[in-house]
């Protein structure tokens, strides 16, 4: 299937899920991620903050459960108005946060520290759908694909899926980037 049709299959299928589905979900999710945390050293993590009202991965889960691990830094994104683009910031208990125009908290750029993608291990990546190759598809915006070239090359780009991997995405082009990871509910994939 070409992105345009998963995005459209995947919206409708996360908008269907029942309160205890998206419940039980979150919390399977949530177990893979312990797991994969407690065998991976990893220092600056770069979660993306979930949009409300879109049922999306409640990666609020994700950054109470980071915060037990003291060496972890999290860092969140923040689109620069009118680009394609994201700056990024530590985000901290005391980060004063900001809905954009898309209803996505973002730390405010007033207030809060500044971090270079070079300075990220591992990033948590927002996605519809994803293929057992690690390539993914998300809202089509191109934001997390931008973003992740300029982060290190050993940067460790871990999808987070409502959904299994589908077989293969048809009209990939030369600025996807690939998983190393995707985390489900179901299992931790390793590409």
């Amino acid at each position: 299937m070409d992105k345009s049709s998963l995005r459209s299959e995947f919206l409708q299928r996360r908008k269907n899920l029942s309160e205890k589905e998206l419940e039980e979900i979150n919390e399977a999710i949530l177990k893979n991620i312990t797991l994969f945390f407690k065998i991976n050293i990893i220092q600056t993590v770069h979660v993306f903050l979930p949009q409300l009202g879109k049922n999306e991965i409640d990666t609020w889960r994700i950054i109470s459960l980071l915060r037990n691990f003291p060496q972890i830094k999290i860092i969140s994104p923040r689109i620069i108005p009118g680009t394609r683009e994201m700056e990024h910031y530590l985000l901290t208990p005391e980060t004063i946060l900001i809905n954009n125009r898309w209803q996505i908290p973002e730390p405010d750029p007033e207030t809060s520290l500044s971090v270079s993608p070079n300075e990220i291990d591992a990033v948590l990546i927002p996605l519809l759908a994803f293929d057992k190759r690690g390539f993914r598809v998300g809202y089509g915006g191109g934001y997390y694909d931008r973003f992740l070239v300029e982060c290190r090359s050993d940067v460790v780009k871990i999808g987070l899926s409502f959904f299994e991997a589908i077989d293969e995405i048809d009209d990939l082009d030369s600025f996807d980037v690939a998983m190393n990871y995707c985390i489900t509910p179901f299992e931790i994939v390793q590409f």
